[in-house]
């Protein structure tokens, strides 16, 4: 009996030993990932004019900070490689983009959208994925660093569950604030408040991911903490190759799909997405039902619709991309009740 004992009282104090070990493993993974300091611009995010959005009435107790995409392509040597943040004609743009995906944001949180020096429409045609990378990750992202900083440091101070939210270059740099900025021990205790980043219409690797142990790539509906991304792309991109010279395009991309919220090859048939806002004659957004199948193609690393009239659009990046600028839209109210099902189980 004695013996017995002593076998089963070994027993859980080796099982003990065995979870304190797997929770301290766990915890080096997830450790800050650089105490090497992070470059910030020096453009006052202080100042209201440097702001698109501001919050609102600060009535939800969720915050989205959102980054817009390339929207300016002005042929001045003003404005190359980086167009102005107080570029008049930028700020308008910016503010058209926010209204196209406002019923996808603003029924969600508070709202916080910083204007920055981004790169110039016009050299997206002729830069490489690296090339693109190696202008977004200097001035653009400075700015963005500095304004998500002002925003932890002087408006959520912690207070809040936040999401990340932008499209293309938009994307590319609210990755880093998912990826580098959190990852960074100044800032990592900001992890626990993180809710999602989507990144549409700019490519995450997995080595990306391996960088960072503060973020994983979404596979489900409802984790946290993670980051979704994916490029819309025609049957003839796939076809024709054009795909493979997109800027926002990586070889090794992950890939979601924003009708199931998951990754794996399954057809998602048009019925399943909930309405897409398509785009008018006159500029306006109509909303239509069962318009847009999805289905994640891991051979080139995109995303493909087969349902949608390729004869009805036209490229928002020259030559190629024929999808692009329609990531949000496409998939327009399914990305909105994501929103509100992540943040449902956030606060559970």
């Amino acid at each position: 009996m004695k013996k017995e004992m002593f076998c089963r009282i070994t027993a859980i104090v080796l099982v003990l030993i065995f979870s304190i070990i797997l929770t301290a493993c766990d915890t080096l993974k997830l450790s800050p990932g650089s105490s090497e300091a992070l470059t910030l611009s020096s453009t006052d995010y202080k100042n209201p004019d440097n702001w698109l959005r501001f919050g609102g009435d600060g009535s939800f107790d969720v915050d989205i900070f959102v980054v817009y995409p390339t929207v300016t392509f002005i042929d001045d040597d003003a404005d190359r490689p980086f167009v102005r943040i107080d570029n008049p004609l930028m700020r308008e743009r910016a503010e058209w983009w926010l209204d196209r995906v406002d019923s996808i944001i603003t029924p969600a949180g508070n709202v916080y959208a910083p204007l920055y020096n981004q790169l110039n429409g016009l050299m997206l045609a002729s830069l490489s994925s690296d090339e693109f990378d190696s202008f977004t990750f200097a001035a653009p992202r400075n700015d963005i660093f500095a304004a998500f900083d002002y925003y932890l440091e002087n408006v959520n101070k912690g207070e809040r569950p936040f999401i990340l939210f932008g499209h293309s270059q938009g994307a590319a740099l609210v990755a880093e604030l998912a990826s580098l900025f959190l990852g960074n021990e100044k800032y990592y205790e900001h992890n626990s408040n993180h809710i999602i980043t989507y990144a549409a219409g700019f490519s995450i690797t997995q080595a990306k991911i391996d960088r960072n142990p503060n973020l994983s790539f979404s596979q489900s509906p409802t984790d946290h903490r993670v980051i979704v991304t994916w490029n819309t792309t025609a049957p003839s991109e796939i076809a024709s190759g054009a795909v493979k010279r997109f800027g926002t395009w990586h070889p090794d991309a992950l890939v979601t799909n924003p009708i199931s919220w998951t990754t794996d090859e399954t057809l998602v048939h048009a019925a399943d997405n909930l309405p897409s806002l398509v785009p008018q004659f006159d500029g306006s957004l109509r909303r239509v039902e069962n318009y847009a199948n999805a289905i994640v193609d891991m051979e080139h690393r995109v995303l493909v619709t087969t349902t949608v009239p390729e004869s009805d659009y036209a490229s928002g990046v020259p030559n190629i991309g024929i999808f692009h600028q329609y990531d949000m839209t496409l998939f327009n109210d399914s990305i909105a009740a994501n929103i509100l099902k992540r943040i449902e189980t956030f606060k559970r």
